[in-house]
């Protein structure tokens, strides 16, 4: 009876990844999701690069439904910088597994420009180009019909080109932005379903903004919103706020409408920052592996000369002669 159980937990636990990934559910979950996108906001907006002061090297890793036989990981390394003359570069390459059998791996460019509103407010404007390879494992799902003429059992690989565009303004205490990301929709190539349907990117807007709050000398409440949504799908809302102690250590409480509650918590050790997330699951998949964890790791090294400041994480440079920190 135990063994019966343990084999039906499985087959349910299959039956959920696969609708995911061969359903409308697949829209969604195109691009990869992160809960600690206030950390490394340059993963949800390329305006983003360049408009903090230094260089910036994070490692992002996302384990989702943990415990779930073939559940999701994400990976990213990201590397952001400031230039002189308001230009800013950005690169990120990530490994997106979708469940063992879906998998896309690519690497982005991005480029950022950007222009003084005044002393203490700018605009950033961003584009990322990023090349990605689509992969199909097909021998890698355990099927109820085994002889189901849709899945040959066979692995396909495409590799892509697309790109996405951002803006950003920001100012001493905020930052808001919008991004849209797979602008060129480009195919898949993957021959299990024809071009001309589902099997491209999808366009994904994204609205974010962020504001710093300062309670007193040594304590910071940083409330943050995102709002994500496709041509296909409806919107969804994260919900996110931080207590920040000193600049240095904080923690975090949030909310993603429809997936999970969020706690988090980090803390900067001079040039290193790293952050946690958990995720307790509240939608169907919950249920079975309500727990995902998502952990980032950033280092900094500082930009120096006319115009910078050593100051690292949190540093912003607005009209190259004022220096703001937050």
């Amino acid at each position: 009876m135990r063994n019966m159980i343990i084999i039906a937990k499985r087959a349910a636990q299959l039956a959920a990844v696969v609708a995911l990934l061969f359903t409308g559910g697949v829209n969604a979950q195109q691009l990869s999701r992160q809960s600690q996108f206030v950390q490394n906001p340059f993963l949800v907006n390329p305006a983003f690069a360049g408009t903090e002061l230094g260089t910036f090297a994070s490692l992002n890793h996302r384990e989702q439904w943990a415990g779930f036989n073939g559940a999701p990981t994400t990976s990213s390394v990201t590397v952001t910088s400031s230039l002189p003359n308001r230009f800013g570069f950005g690169v990120v390459v990530e490994r997106d597994d979708h469940g063992g059998a879906f998998r896309n791996t690519g690497v982005e460019v991005a480029g950022t420009y950007t222009v003084d509103l005044n002393n203490q407010d700018a605009v950033a404007f961003g584009i990322g180009l990023m090349g990605r390879n689509t992969r199909f494992d097909g021998s890698d799902l355990q099927l109820w019909q085994p002889d189901d003429p849709a899945i040959t059992g066979a692995i396909e690989s495409n590799f892509a080109f697309d790109a996405r565009f951002g803006l950003m303004v920001f100012g001493e205490f905020y930052q808001f932005g919008f991004a849209v990301s797979n602008l060129m929709q480009s195919p898949f190539g993957l021959e299990s379903e024809p071009t001309n349907t589902r099997n491209r990117g999808v366009r994904h807007y994204a609205l974010s903004g962020r504001y710093d709050y300062a309670l007193d000398q040594q304590w910071t409440l940083q409330p943050a919103v995102m709002l994500r949504f496709t041509e296909l799908t409806p919107v969804q809302l994260d919900l996110h706020a931080r207590a920040l102690f000193d600049n240095r250590y904080w923690g975090g409480m949030g909310f993603r409408q429809g997936d999970a509650f969020i706690l988090s918590a980090g803390a900067i050790f001079q040039d290193i920052q790293v952050g946690y997330a958990y995720d307790a699951g509240t939608g169907a998949v919950g249920n079975l592996s309500p727990n995902t964890h998502e952990i980032t790791v950033s280092y900094v090294i500082p930009r120096r000369g006319v115009g910078f400041s050593r100051k690292g994480f949190g540093g912003r440079l607005l009209d190259r002669n004022l220096i703001i920190r937050n």
